[in-house]
């Protein structure tokens, strides 16, 4: 069981040392939490039942976040822990769950996996998304521990690889499919894929997108206002802000910036890379192309923008602010989409209703787009020209720009109520296995 995937990871490894180190060597991501990644992490003290949950990133830690409220409102009497596989999402995870055991996410190899169910002892398991660790769910199907899994999304390039897997591997099969396990779709296109993997479909539920009931649809005024006068923006002027941007994405924008401020004398540019990372990468390129450049910590110490704010971009290099510099937008742009690698959530802006523009390559979020687009509420952008056209449009266009920004709201606020639906199911299967009392 456990020990195919155990030689296949110690095979990638060892082909993949020289880049594995190389990375571990020059990237901060691939160094934080590696001794919790191996499985040293404190031992939970038992007095109550534990429910673990599960995040891969910064997305699936807001989308949790009215999840755990409800349970906790429920069910007084458990440990709600909660694990990510990245640093940023440890970060959120911290502000979001003050007073909670938070911890990277163990490696999956059979030996790291057992280590931390040892000191954890959960009494359930909840996946938010599409988290499926072959050693993991084998190693918590022979504890017969319960698993949900939340918000289940799977592709059909997802349901080709669980179908190779599950025929390497009987164990792994068993764990997707034993009787203690539940599956939360988010769409009948999920819930069908499920069924094709060989899941029994009493054991899944359609129940809707949870991200749309932690969506913000307002930021207080103060905390816009703070920001405004940091980044020392006045009332006539226009503001772009280009969130979660990927490499291959900043010098296009920038280019675009740089033809768009010989229309628009007051056009100021905010740039939030995905990862913090990269801002000094960043940096470099805005030089390179003649502009000027500030970073956000930077005016947070005190720094002024000073007398050439209208050719100098601003950088944001801290984590968990994407969404209120949102809020200061009058044109959005949701980064890793004009590169091939699915692009990032755009419901956040459409939550505060902005008006929205993405690349071609939005895989990843399928079911938004498609949602936005049905309400003609997001502009898609196949390349650099189009994008020039279309913030151009946006923002010599204010009032259509408001109705878009407001019918991209308003599908958010449609799309609510999957959090109780999923609360519903994991009160059945909590109680069903008694791991807690009410």
């Amino acid at each position: 069981m456990s020990i195919i995937f155990d030689a296949v990871y110690a095979t990638a490894i060892t082909f993949g040392s020289p880049y594995f180190l190389l990375k571990f060597i020059t990237s901060e991501r691939y160094r934080s939490g590696l001794a919790q990644r191996l499985g040293w992490i404190d031992i939970r003290e038992r007095k109550k039942p534990c429910l673990w949950i599960h995040c891969a990133s910064v997305g699936e830690i807001l989308t949790a976040k009215a999840l755990v409220k409800s349970i906790e409102k429920e069910f007084t009497n458990v440990d709600i822990v909660v694990s990510t596989n990245t640093n940023t999402g440890l970060s959120v995870a911290k502000r979001c769950f003050d007073g909670k055991k938070i911890f990277y996410f163990p490696l999956d190899l059979s030996w790291v996996v057992d280590k931390v169910l040892n000191a954890i002892q959960p009494s359930c398991v909840v996946l938010v998304e599409l988290e499926i660790w072959p050693n993991f769910l084998i190693a918590v199907a022979k504890r017969r521990i319960p698993v949900a899994l939340l918000n289940a999304r799977i592709s059909e390039k997802s349901l080709k690889w669980y179908r190779a897997l599950s025929k390497i591997s009987k164990g792994f099969f068993e764990s997707l499919t034993k009787k203690e396990n539940v599956f939360c779709a988010r769409t009948e296109t999920d819930a069908t894929r499920l069924i094709s993997l060989g899941i029994p479909e009493a054991k899944i539920f359609i129940t809707g997108n949870m991200k749309f009931d932690n969506m913000v649809t307002d930021v207080p005024e103060d905390m816009k206002r703070r920001l405004l006068r940091l980044f020392e923006i006045d009332d006539a002027d226009k503001v772009i802000v280009c969130g979660s941007t990927h490499e291959g994405e900043e010098g296009v924008i920038l280019n675009i910036f740089r033809q768009m401020r010989a229309r628009i004398k007051r056009l100021r540019l905010v740039l939030v890379p995905r990862h913090v990372e990269r801002a000094n990468e960043v940096i470099k390129l805005i030089a390179s192309l003649g502009l000027r450049c500030i970073k956000k910590t930077s005016l947070d110490r005190g720094d002024k923008i000073g007398n050439y704010k209208y050719e100098t971009v601003i950088l944001v290099d801290t984590v968990g602010e994407l969404l209120a510099t949102y809020s200061i937008a009058d044109c959005v742009f949701v980064g890793k989409s004009l590169v091939p690698h699915g692009g990032q959530n755009m419901m956040e802006p459409a939550g505060l209703a902005k008006p929205i523009l993405v690349g071609p390559h939005t895989f990843n979020f399928h079911e938004e787009v498609q949602l936005l687009r049905e309400a003609n509420a997001i502009k898609i952008v196949q390349n650099e020209s189009a994008l020039l056209n279309e913030m151009m449009y946006v923002l010599e266009h204010p009032d259509e720009a408001r109705e878009m920004g407001r019918r991209a709201q308003s599908v958010v606020m449609g799309q609510r109520g999957a959090t109780g639906r999923n609360v519903t199911v994991l009160r059945n299967i909590l109680l069903k296995e008694r791991t807690v009392s009410v």
